[in-house]
């Protein structure tokens, strides 16, 4: 059993005019997406407020991208960590703990 696909008589426009139109090979979403930057508890969302991100990132873990425009918040902290670990025969590790000062970025 053959399916024959439905010809859809309608041309697709992008929303901005300087993107090209949809080829035929591209996904064409119909529905608007909606916003992962705040809150929605019906959906499923937990908005990026209070995020850790990189300032440095031009990519999605960018404080840019990440904090929707809405800025971020910049700070050192002190972390304990253990470091320099070593392992004794037979089965156990010991560590020193390190003190290290890290800066940290959150989006606002």
């Amino acid at each position: 059993m053959d399916i024959i696909p439905l010809q859809y008589h309608f041309q697709l426009k992008p929303l901005n005019p300087d993107h090209k139109p949809p080829g035929i090979k591209d996904i064409v979403y119909l529905e608007p997406s909606p916003s992962f930057c705040e809150k929605n508890l019906r959906l499923g969302i937990q908005g990026t407020h209070g995020r850790q991100c990189n300032d440095t990132s031009i990519g999605v873990d960018g404080c840019d991208l990440m904090c929707c425009g809405r800025g971020y918040r910049t700070q050192e902290v002190i972390v304990v960590e253990r470091c320099a670990c070593t392992f004794h025969w037979c089965c156990e590790v010991k560590c020193k703990l390190c003190r290290t000062k890290k800066t940290i970025h959150t989006c606002l």
